[in-house]
């Protein structure tokens, strides 16, 4: 707003708050227990199953525990809004309402308008309307005239699940022979048939490395590095049958799942003829986030539909080698 009309230049060292129109975002307030930004969502969902006017619709719940505000915005809204941004050049490290930019009141609503539009915000409500509709709305109410502007602590941020970041992860030397530990010990659950304790442990990324470890010894004759861990353990795929293809896209899924702190393991299935099937916890952006990371490490990888589960959704994304 203070630059004019239109978008300023690019400037990749300046942080980007995008404002949207207060109209195309849906705001309640709700009890929430403190959660995973992605569990968060999920909650937030459940909770507003008979009040969303989309059932797929963007999911932004506040940080915090309690009574915070809950976004609901239409995938096709944030969609436009992304292009425009990327077609200006820039890449938006926040978005938020333009309703949540004025000040919380003490008591009442806090009001600004041009005539045109009237945006407001009391402690538990905000929203965007033309004057004559705002007013029916605030009726006898105090109302306090202010000014938007952007708090040191933004109050949400819709940049998040599907539509947030995707940060490239190296691992670090010390990180690479427990992934690699990490990658065989999924292997061996699947040899073993031991999916009962893949599933209970939700995110492969948390398994200790002992625990691993122990769990490949029988299988590695000794070997006491993440290299001779995976040799090992093909050599012992070729044995059964698998051609130790399982063991050379585990390790990749397991990079690409382990920086992505919204995502989870649900299910896990490998055939040598249809691949590594990884269902993937944490929304289809998730999904899509581990199968262009997989892409990038080489393998053909493709996420497919979403389904509900009792805790979210799952997509399945099918990895194979080239």
């Amino acid at each position: 707003t203070a630059s004019g009309d239109g978008w300023p230049q690019p400037d990749p060292a300046t942080p980007l708050v995008l404002a949207v129109p207060g109209e195309d975002v849906t705001l309640h307030w709700i009890d929430l227990p403190e959660l995973a930004p992605a569990q968060a969502a999920a909650a937030a969902r459940l909770a507003l199953a008979d009040r969303l006017a989309e059932p797929d619709a963007h999911i932004a719940a506040a940080p915090g525990a309690g009574v915070r505000v809950v976004a609901a915005v239409s995938r096709g809204a944030m969609a436009q809004w992304m292009a425009q941004t990327m077609r200006a050049g820039w890449t938006a490290t926040a978005m938020l309402p333009d309703t949540l930019l004025l000040p919380v009141p003490d008591t009442g609503w806090a009001v600004c308008g041009d005539g045109q539009r009237v945006i407001a915000r009391s402690k538990d409500a905000a929203f965007a309307a033309e004057p004559e509709l705002a007013a029916a709305i605030i009726g006898d109410a105090d109302a306090i005239t202010a000014q938007p502007w952007l708090p040191a602590v933004l109050p949400i941020n819709l940049l998040v699940g599907d539509y947030g970041p995707i940060t490239r992860w190296r691992p670090q030397a010390r990180q690479v022979r427990r992934l690699a530990m990490l990658a065989a010990g999924i292997a061996v659950l699947w040899i073993a048939g031991d999916i009962a304790a893949l599933l209970r442990a939700r995110s492969a990324v948390r398994a200790a490395d002992a625990g691993t470890l122990a769990l490949v010894q029988p299988f590695v004759n000794g070997a006491q590095d993440g290299a001779g861990a995976l040799a090992a353990l093909k050599a012992e795929a070729r044995r059964r049958g698998a051609g130790g293809g399982l063991a050379a896209l585990a390790g990749p899924v397991v990079q690409a799942i382990a920086v992505r702190a919204g995502a989870g393991l649900a299910s896990l299935n490998y055939t040598p003829g249809g691949g590594l099937i990884a269902g993937v916890a944490g929304g289809s952006g998730e999904a899509q986030a581990l199968a262009a990371a997989l892409q990038q490490a080489g393998l053909t990888a493709a996420a497919g539909a979403t389904r509900a589960a009792a805790d979210g959704s799952v997509t399945d994304v099918t990895v194979r080698g080239r």
